[in-house]
């Protein structure tokens, strides 16, 4: 089994513009169902007038409470039981996203997942960040298989919040070196329990050529509101290519500074992908990654508009106690605890002082 190569795919992966309101049919095409209950974030309930009607499928609202916690999935979950679903339909931002793929797991219904913004690539894996009260993410259960079908209209990509679509970049970004790092850990196997098949490298390199190439311009088609193909590649580059580069490659630092940054209040205020942009630079300097290669990475982050230093993520003034507490949280990230090539508290400390250095170049 230790020797099986395995990646997991979406069922359906549908990208284009302008085509929200044919959901329910695209649904009804494609899933025999009746019902459809959709857990929606708030802030784009009114996008949701244009679904045009269908007669074969009943889609119901219920609204999204803010945070992906236990008390959070269970309410809805309750919800949902009294519509009698078919099916599930998350859609709005990545906390929206696992909370309706939690749902989902424990309602054992399909999943359909409607990302309306382009900041992280939750909506294709089947992991689950489930959050507590203080917003410290307490585990990370998984669905059965990959959401059934994710469905991206473009036209309300582009008009979501540009900080939001950048840490997208910074979360796809993050995946070429992750990947990396995970194919050097001969103890590491993927989130479906096998080793890694070459495909999972070549989209994580595809991702970040993509993001190279084209990320000035979707930068561009964001802030005119206006798309070209460099922004409907990076959509797809943030969306679709990164989430199956993690799933099926592994993650390594820098998504496992999570562990430790979450449980710091300071840095509440910043995005998944604001804070593992960080964590991948202290990710290659933990693994001393030649220094041209920091610089370059620095330098797309720093353009980008993504975090090079701990001031950057809230931390200017925090104590060499807590970042101390900051790297052993870190180091609690499964991949990283039972590693072939394990790292020291103080490895990973030095290394985010290394960070500061590097910023300040």
């Amino acid at each position: 089994m230790a020797t099986e190569k395995i990646i997991g795919f979406p069922s359906l992966y549908i990208q284009g513009w302008e085509i929200l309101s044919f959901l329910p049919q695209r649904i009804s095409e494609n899933f025999e169902c009746r019902r459809a209950t959709a857990i929606i974030d708030p802030v784009v309930e009114n996008i949701f007038s244009t679904l045009q009607p269908n007669p074969a499928l009943a889609f119901n609202l219920v609204k999204f409470g803010g945070s992906c916690t236990r008390h959070e999935v269970d309410r809805l979950c309750a919800l949902a039981r009294a519509q009698a679903p078919d099916i599930i339909v998350g859609a709005g931002g990545g906390q929206a996203l696992d909370t309706a793929k939690a749902v989902a797991l424990k309602l054992a219904l399909p999943l359909v997942i409607v990302p309306t913004v382009a900041s992280s690539d939750a909506p294709t894996s089947r992991l689950i960040a489930i959050y507590d009260e203080n917003h410290k993410i307490t585990e990370v259960p998984t669905m059965k298989r990959n959401p059934d079908l994710i469905y991206v209209d473009t036209s309300i990509l582009i008009k979501a919040p540009r900080r939001l679509f950048v840490a997208g970049m910074g979360d796809a970004f993050t995946k070429r070196y992750e990947v990396k790092q995970a194919a050097d850990n001969t103890r590491q196997r993927n989130y479906f329990g096998g080793l890694p098949p070459g495909l999972s490298a070549a989209l994580a390199q595809c991702c970040h050529h993509t993001l190279l190439e084209h990320g000035a311009a979707a930068l561009r088609a964001l802030d005119s509101g206006m798309p070209n193909d460099g922004f409907d590649r990076v959509v797809e580059a943030s969306i679709l290519y990164s989430g199956l580069a993690f799933e099926s490659g592994g993650l390594s630092v820098a998504h496992g500074m999570l562990r430790g940054l979450t449980a710091c209040s300071k840095t509440h205020a910043h995005l998944h992908g604001e804070l593992v942009s960080y964590g991948l630079l202290v990710q290659l300097h933990a693994f001393h990654y030649d220094q041209q290669e920091i610089l370059e990475a620095t330098h797309f982050l720093k353009q980008t508009g993504l975090p090079i230093s701990k001031k950057d993520i809230g931390l200017a003034d925090i104590e060499t106690s807590e970042m101390m507490q900051i790297a052993e949280l870190t180091l609690s990230a499964p991949y990283l605890k039972d590693s072939s090539q394990p790292l020291t508290v103080n490895q990973l400390f030095d290394a985010m002082l290394a960070v500061e250095k590097t910023a300040n170049l």
